[in-house]
């Protein structure tokens, strides 16, 4: 069986095959990596294949049938090699929420090409086509992944997903180099992984109630409310594993926080009488809400204004103007995805620090190839 660059893809069914390919593998200094999931019906998507390749074919290693994952984790987390991906946050966060591991360094071709002005978000599909001309088939998305056995259709498809990243990787390395962009991309990739590591610290779920877009029309009281109830959530997902949106959406979370901001000590006949509210909320875990509210309600909670999505007052829209306006002049001279330079998000947090202090802070994940390349300009602007 073969992928459609001719690769010999080899399948990885038992524990003997797997201690054989991670002795062959461990001394290459590249390994391209990518998975395949499920995730329908729960929090954590369900591994359901890890296809690797070097330059001699691809691997196909199944954890379905491989009971035992301590082999795969540490076939996928090599402290000498690089692993390359295509757009890697999924895969980092099934890799470590799956076997708890991820690799030590990282090459995300996707990002890459986002540096080289090839597009953002570029899909492997478009890269192939655009870097090596090749046309590649995308007719197995929706496959049912955990299901045995794999059909050959499934298994050269898995295949083909890796089988071109090492040449792509060599061909992106080279023109990042070239350009002197190295090291800035090392250091996204760097971040890459460390977001992946943070996902499921559990502190870090504090700041949930800052992803609801309209968290922002809450008075103080009903935020404080709201950041407890996004917490709630987000532990609530993950014990019973289920989507979040499934344990209740966005608007059922501000809605029952403007409620109990008014009245602490809701009862679930109050908690019924919420209009718009979904009913299964209350059904599935209205008690258990409201236990968690009240066995809470002494804790301390800290929240911040500043961290919301609030939208820019009129007169601020004009200093946001000029920075995305610097933004797409710098990345226009780079020959840089703008997006990747400078987001929507990080220039709304500039542009309202700035008018709040007088100064630029930089939010303190920004990497410092951001700021050296935008912070003079940026000041400009802001102070005209």
């Amino acid at each position: 069986m073969q992928t459609a660059d001719g690769s010999a893809i080899r399948l990885i069914e038992d524990e003997a095959q797997l201690d054989a390919l991670r002795a062959e593998l461990q001394a290459c200094p590249h390994l391209a990596i990518d998975t395949e999931f499920m995730r329908t019906n729960t929090f954590y998507p369900i591994l359901g294949l890890i296809q690797l390749a070097d330059l001699r074919g691809c691997y196909l290693v199944d954890p379905v049938l491989i009971k035992t994952h301590q082999g795969i984790a540490e076939l996928v987390s090599g402290a000498s090699q690089t692993f390359v991906m295509h757009s890697c946050s999924e895969d980092l966060n099934l890799l470590h929420t799956s076997l708890n591991r991820l690799p030590a360094r990282l090459f995300d071709t996707q990002l890459a090409a986002a540096f080289l002005g090839l597009g953002f978000s570029l899909s492997y599909q478009a890269l192939v086509r655009n870097l090596l001309n090749i046309e590649i088939p995308k007719d197995e998305t929706r496959s049912d992944w955990i299901k045995r056995p794999l059909s050959e259709t499934q298994k050269i498809y898995a295949a083909t997903d890796v089988c071109y990243l090492l040449t792509l990787r060599e061909i992106l390395e080279a023109q990042l180099r070239e350009r002197g962009m190295y090291e800035w991309f090392v250091q996204e990739c760097d971040d890459q992984l460390s977001i992946a590591r943070e996902i499921e610290v559990e502190s870090n779920w504090n700041l949930a109630y800052t992803g609801i877009s309209n968290a922002w029309r809450l008075n103080d009281a009903a935020l404080v409310c709201l950041q407890r109830l996004a917490l709630w959530r987000e532990i609530t997902a993950r014990r019973r594993n289920k989507p979040r949106s499934w344990v209740a959406k966005d608007n059922d979370l501000t809605l029952i926080a403007s409620r109990l901001a008014e009245s602490p000590t809701m009862t679930m006949d109050e908690l019924k009488t919420l209009q718009h509210l979904d009913p299964q909320v209350v059904t599935r875990y209205g008690q258990d809400l409201l236990q968690y509210m009240r066995a809470t309600a002494a804790v301390a909670v800290t929240v911040d204004r500043a961290l919301l999505n609030i939208p820019l007052p009129i007169d601020s829209r004009k200093h946001m103007k000029m920075c995305q306006e610097v933004v797409q002049r710098r990345a226009n001279d780079l020959n840089m995805a703008p997006e990747l330079l400078g987001r929507k998000k990080l220039l709304v947090e500039l542009v309202r620090n700035f008018e709040h202090t007088g100064e630029l802070v930089w939010p303190d994940n920004v990497s410092q190839w951001r700021r050296d390349l935008l912070e003079s300009d940026l000041l400009k602007a802001l102070r005209r």
